[in-house]
């Protein structure tokens, strides 16, 4: 079964998030501080999306952190894990929802919960010991925000199973079934299809639009579809047989003017009648795969240039700028229903 590691940037912010906040108030010298302040990082750190539920996550987070100050055991340290494993998991869920991808399983968000709890749990009791190592080399407070950091860190890796997704990605698959029947020039044009796509993809969970994900997942659909469709196409009008029809054509209509029999004569009239009416079907296959080939040139295009339109967005004109890729992007699957329609009964034909 295939898996992948969707959005590494949404995780190396949140394990960023979580050292920082885990070393900041770890400093003070306690791990149930430390826990607090990755919580309060993550909230900070998370931007505007899903800021309430954050917020309430994390406000869990610390009450529960302080209950560990109150009953210093173990099971409080797993309690106030789970919960930092459940602020991930929100923070996840938000994240993919603003890019339109799923959002993680709940067997997913359980597990990140299960690990997040033994981590803390396994600090509770190993990391005391490493701080008093530290502290015989640095400052004690150094020593605790180390100790914190780490935790925060290890707490923060129990998010990886909200980021690999089982079973691929469907546009993937269909790229890779499509490789075997696909012609150089075909297949270099699926390619930087679906490499456009990516980093479009990586581009926009930076700045959200789960409509802008859709729609980029779209025109990629529309260019697999185009590149299989041309393939279909280039078969059907392979220039050998062109030649081969071209020379039985005039190979019959030499033969009927030589015949001396006038039913022959037709009988090979009508055949090479019929030979031209295969030419004419093969020109118009011709010409519906160049109309094909020239559409998925244009979606290529299209989806490059939303792909560093993404790139190349800045704070001040943001907004705008997205709502201008938004309707080209648009404008592009429009276009492309329409080629459609224009292709199909060529393609029927074929």
């Amino acid at each position: 079964m295939d898996a992948r590691f969707e959005d590494h940037g949404s995780f190396q912010r949140a394990a960023a998030a979580f050292a920082i906040g885990g070393a900041a108030l770890g400093a003070a010298g306690s791990l149930q501080l430390a826990a607090a302040g990755s919580a309060l990082a993550l909230l900070v750190a998370g931007g505007n999306a899903g800021l309430r539920r954050r917020a309430v996550a994390a406000c869990c987070c610390a009450t529960i952190a302080v209950a560990w100050i109150l009953v210093p055991v173990v099971w409080a340290g797993a309690a106030c894990g789970a919960m930092l494993g459940l602020l991930l998991a929100v923070v996840r869920r938000d994240t993919a929802a603003g890019v339109g991808a799923t959002p993680p399983s709940p067997a997913a968000v359980a597990l990140c919960a299960a690990l997040s709890a033994s981590a803390q749990a396994a600090a509770a009791v190993t990391l005391p010991h490493l701080s008093a190592a530290l502290a015989t080399v640095a400052p004690p407070w150094i020593a605790a925000g180390l100790s914190g950091g780490a935790m925060g860190l290890w707490t923060a890796l129990a998010a990886a199973p909200l980021h690999v997704r089982l079973g691929g990605d469907a546009l993937e698959r269909r790229l890779a079934a499509l490789r075997t029947f696909l012609d150089p020039e075909l297949g270099a044009l699926a390619e930087r299809a679906m490499a456009a796509r990516r980093g479009a993809a990586i581009a926009l969970a930076a700045v959200g639009g789960a409509e802008l994900g859709i729609l980029l997942d779209s025109l990629t659909a529309a260019a697999l579809d185009l590149a299989a469709r041309a393939a279909e196409l280039s078969r059907a009008a392979a220039p050998a047989l062109e030649d081969d029809l071209q020379r039985r054509s005039a190979q019959l209509a030499r033969t009927a003017g030589s015949a001396e029999d006038p039913s022959a004569r037709q009988s090979y009239l009508r055949a090479a009648d019929a030979l031209s009416s295969q030419l004419e079907h093969f020109r118009r296959v011709r010409r519906a795969r160049e109309r094909v080939l020239a559409s998925l040139h244009e979606d290529v295009a299209n989806l490059e240039r939303a792909r560093f339109s993404l790139t190349l967005l800045d704070g001040a004109g943001g907004a705008v700028e997205l709502q201008l890729l938004h309707e080209r992007l648009r404008q592009g699957v429009t276009v492309f229903e329409e080629t459609a329609e224009v292709a199909a009964p060529s393609r029927a034909r074929a």
